[in-house]
C-alpha cells in the first residue's frame, strides 16, 4: 500500500499587511495539500516556519495549517526561535518531549522520519555536533522500515555560493554524519530555496522548494543569494509503489503580492 508524506518548507510566516503574501503561500500549499489522492499520512515542515520566531508568526502559522487532515511535524530552521516554537507547538508529542534541541522520531506509516535539530542561534547556518550526530545515530539504529532525516540545513553543497561559503551546514557535520555506521535512506531538508537532488556518500539528499519565494538559480562564485517570485511548490514523498522512497516537487500559484 501507498503510503504519502507531504513535505514543505522555508515559509517564512511574518505578521502585518507585508506578510500576507507569505501567508497566501502557506495556504495555497495547505489548500493542494488536502486535495492530494490519497491523502499524505503526515506533512513535514522543514523549517524556517516564521520569518523572525515571533510568538505572533507561530500563531498565524498555527491557523494556516489548521484545516490540515493530517499531523504536521515541524523542524527548526535558522529564523526559528527554538523556545517560541516549542510553545507554539506544545501539543505535538515530539516536540513536547525534546529536552533542549527539538528533534525527535516519529512514524509516518511504515517510514520512520528522524527529525533534526540543526539550528544554531550564533549564524544562519545549521551545526550539528557531537551530541545531536550521537542522538542521529541511536535512532537509526533502532528504526524499524525505511528512514528520512529530515533537517533544515541539507547535508551536502549546492554550488550556490553564499549557501556553501557563508550559510551551509558545518562541513565537519556533513563528513561525520556521512561517515555515521548507520545511515538512512533518504535526507530531506529545505534552506535552499530550490528543489534539488544530491548525494551524500551513497544515501540521496532531496531539497525542497520554498512553498512562497525561490532563490535566483545564480551559479556566479561570490554570488550573494537573492530571494525571487519565481514559482513555488512543495514536495512529496512516496513509499510503496517500489521498495524505494521516490520523491515528486508539485508546483504552487505564485502568491498575489
Amino acid at each position: 500500500m501507498a503510503t504519502l508524506i507531504a513535505h514543505i518548507s522555508d515559509s517564512h510566516v511574518g505578521v502585518g499587511p507585508e506578510a500576507e503574501a507569505a501567508a497566501e503561500a502557506l495556504a495555497n500549499a495547505v489548500r493542494a495539500i488536502n486535495e492530494l489522492d490519497p491523502a499524505p499520512v503526515a506533512v513535514l515542515h522543514t523549517g524556517d516556519i516564521a520569518a523572525n520566531g515571533l510568538p505572533e508568526e507561530y500563531e498565524r502559522v498555527r491557523e494556516l495549517l489548521a484545516p490540515l487532515a493530517m499531523p504536521v511535524h515541524p523542524l527548526m530552521g535558522n529564523h526559528d526561535e527554538r523556545e517560541t516554537m516549542r510553545s507554539a507547538f506544545a501539543d505535538h508529542p515530539g516536540v513536547a518531549a525534546a529536552d533542549g534541541f527539538i528533534q525527535y522520531s516519529t512514524k509516518c506509516g511504515p517510514v520512520t522520519v528522524i527529525a533534526c535539530d540543526t539550528h544554531d542561534p550564533e549564524w544562519y547556518g545549521g551545526r550539528l555536533g557531537a551530541e545531536r550526530l550521537a542522538w542521529i545515530e541511536s535512532e537509526l539504529a533502532r528504526a524499524s522500515g525505511p528512514t528520512v532525516l529530515a533537517m533544515h540545513h541539507p547535508p551536502t553543497l549546492t554550488g550556490i555560493y553564499e549557501f556553501d561559503a557563508e550559510i551551509p551546514l558545518a562541513p565537519e557535520d556533513r563528513e561525520a554524519l556521512a561517515a555515521l555506521p548507520h545511515q538512512p535512506d533518504l535526507i530531506v531538508a529545505g534552506h535552499i530555496h530550490l528543489p534539488i537532488r544530491a548525494m551524500l556518500g551513497r544515501t540521496p539528499v532531496f531539497v525542497s522548494p520554498s512553498v512562497h519565494l525561490q532563490a535566483a538559480f545564480d551559479l556566479t562564485p561570490g554570488a550573494e543569494v537573492r530571494l525571487v517570485a519565481d514559482p513555488p511548490g512543495y514536495s512529496v514523498h512516496l513509499h510503496g509503489a517500489d521498495p524505494e522512497l521516490v520523491s515528486y516537487v508539485r508546483p504552487l500559484p505564485i502568491p498575489s503580492e
